[in-house]
This record gives C-alpha cells, sequence and structure tokens, in this order.
C-alpha cells in the first residue's frame, strides 16, 4: 500500500482568479504591493504574495501509508456483537445495607462492621498527648483558673458551662 498516487489535479488547470478590476482593488485594500509580503524570497530577492486559496493542484500529493495494526478482539465486527462488548451490561445492584422489615430497619453485617469505635476521653486521647483534643464530633475542654484574666474566673456564664464539661474534674 505504499505506492505513490500523484497530486489531485494536474498542474496545467488554471486556477480560477477574480476579474482584473476586482483583483486590483483587492490588491489596494490589501497593500500587496506596497508592503513586503510575507514568505521566503524567491530568486529574485522578492517574495511573491500567496492569496489564501487552496486548489487542487497546490496541495499535497496523497501518499500517506495504510496504518499497520495488529488485529484484535474488535477488528472484524462482523463477528462480534454489541452486546458482548457493551459496559453498561456489567454494572452490578447497588451494595444493600439494611433491610427493613415488620419491626423496622434490621442493619446487615456489611454496616455493621463500619460502626464507629466509641468516644473516649483525655486521659486515653487515642495515644496522643493530653493537651491535644479529642477527635471526632464536639468540643471538650477544661478549665485553667491559673491563666485566665479576673473576670474569666467570676464569669458566672463559664461556671454554668462547666458542667457540661463531663470530663471536669471538680
Amino acid at each position: 500500500m505504499s505506492k505513490r498516487v500523484g497530486k489531485i489535479a494536474s498542474q496545467a488547470i488554471k486556477n480560477r482568479s477574480q476579474t482584473p478590476i476586482m483583483s486590483w482593488l483587492r490588491d489596494k485594500l490589501l497593500a500587496v504591493h506596497r508592503n513586503e509580503p510575507a514568505g521566503i524570497p524567491g530568486p529574485d530577492g522578492k517574495s511573491q504574495f500567496e492569496y489564501p486559496h487552496r486548489f487542487p493542484n497546490t496541495q499535497a500529493a496523497r501518499a500517506i501509508e495504510m496504518p499497520k495494526l495488529p488485529g484484535g478482539v474488535h477488528h472484524r465486527l462482523s463477528d462480534t456483537y454489541y452486546y458482548e462488548r457493551d459496559g453498561r451490561r456489567r454494572v452490578q445492584p447497588p451494595l444493600e445495607v439494611y433491610r427493613a422489615d415488620q419491626n423496622g430497619q434490621k442493619f446487615l453485617e456489611a454496616a455493621a462492621q463500619a460502626e464507629t469505635p466509641a468516644r473516649k476521653g483525655p486521659e486515653e486521647n487515642f495515644g496522643l498527648s493530653f493537651s491535644m483534643p479529642t477527635p471526632g464530633v464536639g468540643y471538650e475542654w477544661q478549665r485553667n483558673n491559673g491563666i485566665e484574666r479576673p473576670f474569666q474566673k467570676t464569669n458566672p456564664e463559664l461556671k454554668q458551662v462547666e458542667k457540661y464539661d463531663k470530663y471536669y474534674h471538680t
């Protein structure tokens, strides 16, 4: 398949052109003769203005070789059925997490394994130092009256909040 194919059209074909008056007007509006046209200079040292039209005799030859790809599963589609290669057929139903019965919801074993461990206090802080907060939802704090300002030491609102700290030592 590496046979060279010639140009699409021969060089004898004359490309279409505009009338002389329209060509003159176009060249004046494009300033073809006033400015040096872009491009590689010819033998005379001047660049020739190339119009941006595409004609068959100015195009490249069709000399592209056909690709040599190895045959695969689907290189002959007449023997392969569409439903065998459709990815949507491999979709599984969603994982069942719980099942509702007459008494209510009964969780399955897959959901029971994913339970979060019980929350521990600051003394069993998952191996972290005592000054770090306990991981998880919520905020546990402990007052240190030694570093508080005088107004904070006597503030009744802070004393009221202290009773909600389940790890507060009195």
